[in-house]
């Protein structure tokens, strides 16, 4: 999947891979980063939380608009969203990862062939 992405991001456009080297070299990482959350060698819950920590000031993980890296990390964290029961205190807890993940969600309405994006979670 990284791989895919990483090629995705070199033909697209600057407003999905970058408008800078910088940016480029961001994304780059990030979508490694989901690649590695893919591979759940450690539980899905420290993600969540170290998104959730990352996104308290952010509305996407690179620069000011969406991004490969938004729809990596966000895929890649899907399964976890999935299947946990949102209460009021795990969507205070992981407020900042559910708007994130939200906001991909409406922001990607072009990419429906990626599973993600077939079959939105709705969140609370």
């Amino acid at each position: 999947m990284v791989e895919a992405l990483v090629k995705i991001m070199e033909s697209t456009d600057p407003f999905y891979s970058g408008s800078s080297r910088i940016e480029m070299a961001q994304i780059t990482q990030w979508v490694q980063y989901g690649g590695k959350i893919s591979e759940r060698k450690v539980p899905l819950e420290r993600y969540a939380e170290e998104l959730n920590l990352f996104l308290a000031r952010r509305t996407f993980i690179v620069g000011c608009s969406l991004s490969v890296a938004d729809v990596s990390v966000a895929t890649a964290i899907a399964p976890f969203l999935r299947n946990l029961h949102i209460t009021p205190e795990i969507q205070w807890d992981l407020s900042n990862l559910i708007r994130w993940y939200k906001n991909v969600q409406q922001n990607t309405s072009s990419l429906d062939r990626i599973d993600f994006f077939v079959r939105p979670v709705y969140l609370l």
